[in-house]
């Protein structure tokens, strides 16, 4: 393995599978160093040869629910691969039924993996961030954060939070090197999506496919987007650091909002 300052660094969470996946492998091909975190470790394994270069790369199975979680994935990539200067809050999970079946333990997870968790990680990258030349932060978001879905409750919650930290990092850190985005696509096809589809339809009233194709029809590009579409959102604002905060990528040209 070469050393921590022979390329830039990138942590990307929630890459075992789907979008975090997709991202680890673009920003991988773009010449970074990455470092993945999930909580299936053997996801994390079974994805790790689809690097560009996965004998430089890393993976930390870890919780981030986990107040912890940081200091652990950041140390361990102290020893090998050093600090980020690219982090990508990917993790999350997208619950979906009526705001009267929402748990209180539904409610905390997704509140803890879309907000509370991203705050603490880029809060203890970014002490590092602030002494490199340039360095950048991306949430993925939602169109979710932007307006409000049904059986949503929860999820659209906690993703307009996300786009609060951002806002509110951007705001904070314009006078620095540090870029903070976060990235709104609409429905994305994924196993998460499908899962979704899958719980609609337990309710009897239509299928899974059904379900599917009016969430697809939902979106303003009236299909799903794909999860390569998402990561080469996230390559290029991290490429060419435009000016702006919150990029909706699901309209027609995809732009910042």
């Amino acid at each position: 393995m070469s050393g921590p300052a022979t390329r830039p660094t990138a942590l990307v969470t929630g890459a075992s599978r789907g979008i975090g996946l997709a991202i680890a492998v673009a920003l991988s091909r773009d010449g970074y160093r990455v470092a993945r975190t999930a909580r299936n470790g053997k996801g994390l394994a079974d994805t790790r040869n689809q690097l560009v270069n996965p004998d430089d790369s890393m993976a930390v199975a870890t919780d981030l629910r986990d107040a912890n979680a940081p200091a652990r994935i950041l140390a361990e990539m102290a020893a090998t691969l050093g600090a980020p200067q690219i982090v990508v809050n990917n993790a999350g999970t997208a619950p979906s039924d009526r705001i009267q079946n929402t748990t209180d333990q539904i409610l905390d997870e997704v509140l803890d993996l879309h907000v509370r968790a991203p705050f603490r990680l880029l809060r203890s990258t970014l002490p590092a961030m602030l002494e490199m030349d340039q360095a950048c932060m991306v949430q993925i978001a939602s169109t979710a954060g932007l307006k409000g879905f049904p059986f949503t409750a929860a999820y659209t919650a906690a993703k307009h939070g996300m786009i609060g930290l951002t806002r509110a990092m951007a705001a904070e850190l314009a006078q620095t090197a540090v870029r903070v985005y976060a990235v709104c696509a609409g429905f994305v096809d994924t196993d998460i999506t499908r899962r979704a589809a899958a719980a609609i339809a337990a309710r009897g009233k239509q299928t899974a496919e059904e379900a599917f194709d009016k969430m697809a029809a939902m979106n303003t590009i009236g299909r799903m987007h794909t999860v390569e579409e998402v990561a080469e959102a996230v390559t290029r604002l991290v490429r060419e650091r435009p000016e702006g905060c919150i990029y909706n990528l699901d309209c027609d040209p995809p732009g910042f909002v």
